[in-house]
C-alpha cells in the first residue's frame, strides 16, 4: 500500500514536468514520429497489441491518411531451444495476424472509433512443428468522445488489461515476459473499458470476466480494474520517465510456477480465487538505454503474494542491442515461487525481422504438497520473428 500511495503523490505532484505528445526535437536511436500538420493525414500503423492504442513511451502516435482506414498486420515467429529440462530443438512457436478498421477524425487524423480483430495460430504443443490451433485473441469495438480538457474511449470486447506492464509492453511473441503469466494467469480478458487522457494523465477503468479469451465465464463474478499513469520529461538530455499504477480486484485464475500462457492468451485454468493486486511500473529511455520495471503485490485469498520484473535493453550499434532481464514471483501457496534470470542479445536484419538470442537460468520451488524441492532449468532461446 506504501508503494501505491508515494506512486499516486509522485502522479500528482509533478504535472508541472509531464511529457507532451510531442517527441524531442533531437532523433534518438528508438524512432519517433513529429505529428502531421492539423486537418491532414499521415499513415502510420498503430502500436502492436497493447491495452490501450495511444502509443507507449517510444511509439508513434497514430495519424491516418483517410477518414476510413483499414490495416492488416502480422507476425511469425519460430523458435530454437536447448534447455536443461526442455525438448530440445525448432518449432514454430505461433503466427499473429490483425485486421484493424480506424474512423479518423477528419480534424486532426486522431482516431474516433474502430475495431480490431486478431486471430492467432498455435502449435498444440510446447515444441510442436505445426501451427494447428487457431484461436482468437483481442476482439473488440471503440469508440473516442472528445470532450472540453478530456476525453475518453469506450471499448467493448477482448482486450489486453490494463494492468501493469502488460498495457504498454508487447511481450506474447517474445522469448521475454512479465510477471502478468504468474500474477494474474491472464493477459487478454473479455469485458469494457474507460480510457482517456485529463492532463498529464491517462486513466484506465476495466470490467471482465476474469476467465480469459474465448471462454465462459464459469462463477459469474467479475474482475475489476484501474490503472493511472504519466510521462515526465527528466534533466538529462532526451531522457523520457514514463509511471503507471494500476490495482485490481476480482476472481481470476489460479497460477502455479508452470504456468504458462499461449500468444492468444487463452488460459487453460480450471480453478479460480479471489484475487487483489496492485502495482507499480516504470519504462525509462535515454539515449540508447531502454529500461522497465514492475512490481506486484496483493493476496490470493489471505495468501500474501508479490514480485518483481526488470528488463534493461542497450543499444550496441545500429543492429545490436543486449538485454538483461530478472523476474520473480511468490505464489499464496508457501513456499512455491518461480525465479528467472537472462541474458541475451537482439540483431535486427530489416526493419521487420529480429533474431533474439537469450539464456536463462530459471529457479522453481513448488509448493509444500509438491514436496517443495527445487528445480533449476537453463535454457537457451534463439528466436527469429518476422513481421509483415
Amino acid at each position: 500500500m506504501k508503494v501505491a500511495l508515494v506512486l499516486v503523490s509522485a502522479l500528482l505532484a509533478l504535472p508541472a514536468l509531464a511529457q507532451t505528445q510531442t517527441p524531442p526535437e533531437r532523433p534518438s536511436f528508438f524512432a519517433v514520429y513529429p505529428p502531421p500538420p492539423r486537418g491532414t493525414f499521415q499513415p502510420t500503423r498503430p502500436p502492436d497489441s497493447t491495452a490501450s492504442r495511444d502509443p507507449d513511451l517510444i511509439g508513434p502516435k497514430p495519424f491516418y491518411r483517410t477518414p476510413e482506414t483499414w490495416l492488416f498486420g502480422g507476425a511469425l515467429d519460430w523458435r530454437y531451444r536447448n534447455g536443461s529440462n526442455d525438448t530440445r530443438g525448432g518449432y514454430i512457436a505461433s503466427g499473429r495476424f490483425t485486421l484493424d478498421y480506424i474512423k479518423a477524425n477528419p480534424k486532426d487524423g486522431d482516431e474516433r472509433g474502430g475495431m480490431r480483430l486478431q486471430l492467432v495460430s498455435e502449435s498444440e504443443g510446447p515444441r510442436g512443428t505445426a501451427l494447428n490451433r487457431l484461436r482468437t485473441s483481442e476482439v473488440y469495438a471503440f469508440y473516442r468522445f472528445l470532450l472540453p480538457g478530456v476525453d475518453a474511449t469506450v471499448r467493448a470486447g477482448q482486450f489486453v488489461l490494463p494492468f501493469g506492464l502488460a498495457a504498454v509492453y508487447d511481450t506474447p511473441l517474445q522469448p521475454i515476459q512479465t510477471l502478468y503469466e504468474k500474477s494474474l494467469g491472464l493477459r487478454v480478458d473479455t469485458g469494457a473499458m474507460l480510457e482517456g487522457n485529463y492532463g498529464p494523465y491517462r486513466y484506465y477503468i476495466a470490467a471482465t470476466t476474469g476467465s480469459g479469451p474465448n471462454r465462459s465465464d464459469f462463477d459469474g463474478n467479475k474482475v475489476i480494474m484501474a490503472r493511472l499513469e504519466s510521462r515526465f520529461r527528466t534533466q538529462a538530455e532526451d531522457g523520457r520517465l514514463q509511471l503507471g499504477g494500476s490495482i485490481m480486484t476480482g476472481r481470476g485464475p489460479v497460477t502455479t510456477f508452470d504456468t504458462r500462457l499461449p500468444a492468444s492468451g487463452t488460459s487453460a485454468a480450471r480453478n479460480f480465487v479471489d484475487k487483489t493486486r496492485m502495482a507499480a511500473d516504470a519504462v525509462y529511455h535515454l539515449n540508447k538505454l531502454l529500461a522497465r520495471g514492475e512490481v506486484v503485490f496483493g493476496a490470493d485469498d489471505q495468501n500474501p503474494v508479490w514480485g518483481y520484473f526488470g528488463e534493461g535493453n542497450l543499444a550496441v550499434s545500429r543492429h545490436i542491442t543486449v538485454v538483461g532481464v530478472m523476474r520473480s514471483w511468490k505464489f499464496g501457496d508457501k513456499p512455491q515461487s518461480a525465479t528467472a534470470l537472462g541474458l541475451g542479445a537482439n540483431y535486427k536484419f530489416a526493419k521487420d525481422i529480429t533474431l533474439r538470442a537469450l539464456y536463462e537460468y530459471e529457479r522453481d520451488v513448488p509448493s509444500r504438497a509438491a514436496g517443495g524441492k527445487a528445480t533449476v532449468e537453463k535454457r537457451f532461446t534463439l528466436q527469429t520473428r518476422v513481421n509483415f
